[in-house]
């Protein structure tokens, strides 16, 4: 009887629709759609105006330097706004171009534009003067903690527009790998990008690995030995990229105590994430000395080239794409006249004063 019910109910359902508006009838004016964002926001060049529409034209994402706080935090669920507290200040306009520069360089220019049109950009850009995150520590006083970028459903905030222009390399490349990394991961929760399983299947997730032991002082501590290190590379697991240099707690595993581990409360696959992780963040950073001081171990070697393929086959993705932008320290002094004739200069890549530079 409740099947009848409902299929009575469903077709008089039905009959209501399609008798509301007979043929040839008007139903009113079309209702327009309208951008999402005013792309002109203001203060900057036409130039720069320009390129933020082409952006758009060719990604579909807004590029957008004037929003209020509000529209840069807002998600697209139940619940809208972020839950932590941020504080996000805008930037001078007349820097959007070099922003822009400074977005390619950093992040934009990594990844083919097939890749890019299909998700590999956030629905909203906000480039941002700048970024912290604000704790209230009561009688303490309220601090702000200087952020590189905030993922906020698909919108990411960067910010440094005002400061763009003089950003050290090092800033940049910080910038660059903390930017990244957190994009794969966005990647990887949006669906963008995948994972292949062929990058887990040889590898052990379960025997813990071996770390020699001293004892000092009464007290026992734990490090890798070179044949640990060695045993390490041979199952195949890489230590997590640094700038600033190799560190043994980079390494996926750490041990503290006969019962204390990072394994120990880590499920599998959270230890099988982070040897992903911990993968991706040396083909993105590590220069070519680094990663052939890895390549040699063939599990390593075998795993790192699973990533390539798959990403190369699959997204487009080269190899090149990934690696770092080489860069070159040069001496910050200026030049001098050196010589009892003063016939020489004292400066980086130049001899003598019969040799110049082309302008």
């Amino acid at each position: 009887m409740k099947y009848y019910i409902i299929t009575l109910l469903s077709l008089l359902s039905v009959v209501g629709l399609t008798s509301c508006v007979s043929d040839g009838e008007d139903i009113g004016s079309p209702i327009e759609i309208t951008p999402d964002y005013d792309l002109s926001q203001g203060g900057a060049s036409e130039a720069d105006k320009a390129r933020l529409k082409e952006l758009h034209d060719k990604y579909g994402s807004y590029f957008l330097y004037d929003v209020s706080y509000k529209d840069a935090m807002w998600k697209q669920v139940a619940g809208a706004a972020h839950d932590a507290n941020y504080k996000i200040t805008m930037g001078n306009p007349a820097n959007v171009g070099a922003f822009l520069d400074y977005l390619n360089d950093i992040w934009l220019k990594y990844f083919p534009d097939s890749f890019l049109k299909n998700g590999g950009i956030p629905y909203k850009v906000v480039m941002a003067d700048t970024l912290s995150l604000v704790k209230d520590y009561g009688s303490s006083g309220i601090y702000y903690y200087p952020q590189p970028y905030l993922i906020v459903g698909n919108t990411i905030i960067l910010p440094g527009m005002n400061d763009v222009a003089t950003m050290s390399e090092s800033t940049r490349q910080a910038n660059k790998l903390s930017v990244l990394t957190a994009l794969w991961d966005y990647y990887r929760a949006q669906g963008v990008i995948g994972v292949p399983e062929e990058f887990f299947a040889n590898t052990d997730y379960k025997t813990p690995p071996t770390m020699s032991d001293t004892v000092q002082w009464g007290s026992r501590s734990y490090y890798y030995s070179d044949s640990d290190l060695d045993a390490l590379r041979n199952r195949g697991f890489l230590p997590k990229y640094s700038q600033y240099g190799y560190s043994v707690y980079n390494e996926i595993f750490m041990r503290y105590s006969e019962t204390s581990t990072t394994w120990a409360n880590s499920s599998e696959q959270t230890i099988r994430n982070n040897d992903y992780n911990y993968y991706m963040s040396q083909i993105f950073n590590a220069t070519d000395e680094q990663a052939e001081a890895f390549l040699k171990y063939p599990a390593i070697k075998a795993k790192w080239d699973v990533l390539i393929n798959y990403y190369k086959d699959k997204y487009g993705i080269e190899e090149e794409d990934f690696t770092s932008a080489e860069l070159e320290i040069i001496p910050a002094v200026k030049s001098r006249d050196v010589g009892l004739d003063r016939s020489m200069i004292m400066s980086h890549g130049h001899d003598d004063r019969v040799c110049s530079y082309a302008n």
